[in-house]
C-alpha cells in the first residue's frame, strides 16, 4: 500500500452518484479512526499522456478531500475499462449501505460487463471451468458467478435486475428522490408498471399526496373517474343506456330510421358502456 496526492487523482464517471450523507459519516470516521482500507487506483494512458484513475472509493475519496488531506492511501490494479468497473460494482454490492435501487442498478450494470467479459454466457454458452481455463473457458451464469462473488442469493440478483431493467434513467431519478429507492417490495411494484404510469405514480408521492406506489395507483383512480365527461361522451352514455331500456318495436324503428337491418341477433342485443 502506497500514499497518493489528491490532486492526482482523476475521478472518472462513477455507476453510483455521491451521497453527501454518507460523505458527512466517512469524514467523521477518518477524522476519528483514519483510512483503514485503502481507495482503489489505476495508471490509465490517456492520449498521450498517463493519469491515475479512481477505481474504488468515490465516497473515501470525498470525505479525505472534505477534512483537507493532501494525501490518502491508495492499491494500485493493473485493470482494464471492464475490469475496473467490475471492481467497482463488486466493492459497492459488498456494503452494507446500499439501498436497494442502487443494488438493482448494480447488479444490471455488472450483468452488462459479464456479458461483455464472456459473451459466450449471454447466449447460453457452454460453461467452462474458471479454475482451470481463465477468462476465455470461465462461462459461469451471470447470477452464478454474481452470486458467488458478493454474497447475494440468485434468487434476489434476479428479482434485482428485473427492477432495474424496467425503469428507465429518467424515472430512476425520480425514484431518487422519493422513500421508495429504500424498499425492494415498492420498487417491484413501481416496476411491474408501464413507464407513463410509473411517472404517474412517481408524481404523486413526490407531491406529498401518497408514500407507497398503492396509495398512488389509488389516488390516480380516484382523479381519472372524477375526471370531466364531455358533452359527446355524456350523449353517447345516453343513448347506449336508452338502447338497453328500449323494447323490440322501438328497437326496430330506431334501426329503421338509420336505413339498418333490424336482425334478430342485433334487436336482442344488450349494450355495456
Amino acid at each position: 500500500m502506497s500514499h497518493l496526492p489528491l490532486k492526482d487523482i482523476v475521478v472518472p464517471e462513477r455507476l453510483r452518484p455521491v451521497h453527501q450523507d454518507w460523505i458527512e459519516v466517512l469524514a467523521s470516521s477518518l477524522d476519528e479512526l483514519g483510512l483503514k482500507e485503502p481507495i482503489v487506483v489505476r495508471e490509465v494512458k490517456r492520449g498521450r499522456s498517463k493519469q491515475i484513475e479512481l477505481v474504488a472509493g468515490a465516497h473515501r475519496l470525498a470525505a479525505a478531500e472534505r477534512l483537507g488531506w493532501e494525501e490518502i492511501p491508495v492499491s494500485q490494479v493493473d485493470a482494464s475499462d471492464l475490469e475496473a468497473k467490475l471492481i467497482e460494482i463488486d466493492e459497492n454490492l459488498m456494503r452494507r449501505e446500499l439501498s436497494p435501487l442502487d443494488r438493482a442498478l448494480f447488479l444490471t450494470a455488472r450483468k452488462g460487463v459479464h456479458e461483455e467479459m464472456y459473451p459466450d454466457t449471454k447466449n447460453g454458452g457452454d460453461r467452462g471451468n474458471q479454475h482451470t481455463g481463465g477468462r476465455q473457458n470461465d462461462m459461469m451464469s451471470f447470477c452464478q458467478d454474481a452470486a458467488e462473488r458478493v454474497g447475494l442469493s440468485r434468487r434476489t440478483i434476479e428479482r434485482a435486475v428485473a427492477i432495474a431493467e424496467k425503469l428507465s434513467p429518467d424515472v430512476i431519478e425520480l425514484v431518487r428522490d422519493t422513500g421508495l429507492a429504500e424498499s425492494g417490495k415498492e420498487l417491484e411494484a413501481l416496476a411491474k408498471k408501464e413507464p407513463a404510469a410509473q411517472k404517474a405514480v412517481l408524481q404523486t408521492i413526490l407531491a406529498g399526496d401518497a408514500k407507497k406506489v398503492s396509495e398512488a395507483e389509488v389516488l390516480l383512480s380516484m382523479k381519472q373517474s372524477a375526471a370531466p365527461v364531455s358533452e359527446e361522451e355524456k350523449a353517447y352514455r345516453t343513448m347506449l343506456a336508452s338502447w338497453n331500456r328500449l323494447g323490440r318495436k322501438r328497437r326496430r324503428s330506431f334501426l329503421d330510421a338509420l336505413g339498418l337491418e333490424a336482425s334478430d341477433a342485433v334487436l336482442d342485443a344488450k349494450v355495456k358502456d
